[in-house]
């Protein structure tokens, strides 16, 4: 039953990417276009174990926090986004936007602290110059009768504009959240992520779940602020390195963003 289902999950998000891709081109968002395909915090599109190791294992979504927050370790990765729904290789240009990130954990379990340096643009050229910097700290850890509570923010130092073709000296895009997150079984858990963000989070409830769907597949779904989106992972340490993860989704429900992360969970900060 359990293989049943996620071979559904994956096949549906197949599925809609392909008959997506029949779909017209789009432009890009016109606000916070730089920060609507992956997130460059913990959980987007690798995965954070309760007790803060960071790997394929864990809560995982695209663009909402998780607050799992890692307590060690390095993390690298790189998405691309399609303004439609039509999977795409390009960096940037006039349709796709790409996004890197290279990210530590450091503390101890329970209260973890993550820094991240994120270049991100529609021109990855024109981003290297300019990363962003997103900062998480978990406050409270997961016990038997309370979630995990973490608060955060994207680009502190306003780097990015807000508007799409708005001038670099109107930025406003420093993005505060608080977020909690809490698992449901155990063989095969359940992650539920619910919250508050303002700024690219647009100032209201945002929220995911994610689901273990199998050893090396993770399906989930979430509400950004802005849109509803779903995705799956797949983990990719039998062909590769070790938690070597591919992900995939559709943001919006119809623009495609795929990515690469790889996460080295051994180095203690």
């Amino acid at each position: 039953m359990r293989r049943r289902l996620t071979q559904m999950a994956v096949a549906g998000l197949a599925l809609l990417m392909l008959t997506g891709g029949l779909a017209g081109a789009q432009t890009e968002f016109f606000e916070f276009p730089e920060f609507r395909y992956t997130s460059g915090l913990p959980g987007g599109g690798w995965g954070v174990t309760p007790d803060g190791v960071p790997g394929f294992e864990g809560a995982m979504q695209l663009n909402v926090p998780v607050a799992y927050t890692p307590h060690r370790g390095v993390i690298v990765g790189f998405s691309i986004g399609s303004f439609d729904s039509t999977p795409r290789l390009e960096a940037g240009g006039a349709r796709s936007n790409g996004n890197a990130w290279i990210a530590f954990g450091m503390g101890r379990s329970g209260h973890g602290f993550y820094a991240c340096e994120q270049p991100t643009a529609n021109n990855f050229e024109e981003s290297f110059g300019e990363p962003v910097q997103n900062f998480q700290q978990q406050i409270l850890p997961e016990t038997a009768t309370q979630p995990a509570v973490a608060f955060g923010i994207q680009d502190l130092f306003e780097n990015r504009s807000r508007y799409l073709g708005a001038p670099r000296d109107l930025h406003n895009t420093d993005s505060p959240y608080l977020i909690l997150t809490r698992h449901f079984g155990e063989e095969r858990p359940v992650y539920v992520t619910l919250g508050w963000g303002w700024g690219r989070f647009n100032s209201t409830a945002i929220g995911g779940v994610s689901w273990r769907a199998d050893d090396r597949v993770t399906v989930m779904a979430e509400y950004d602020g802005f849109n509803p989106n779903l995705g799956a992972a797949f983990d990719l340490s039998p062909w590769l390195v070790e938690d070597t993860i591919l992900f995939a989704g559709m943001v919006d429900l119809e623009r495609t963003v795929i990515g690469l992360s790889y996460v080295y969970e051994d180095l203690p900060l």
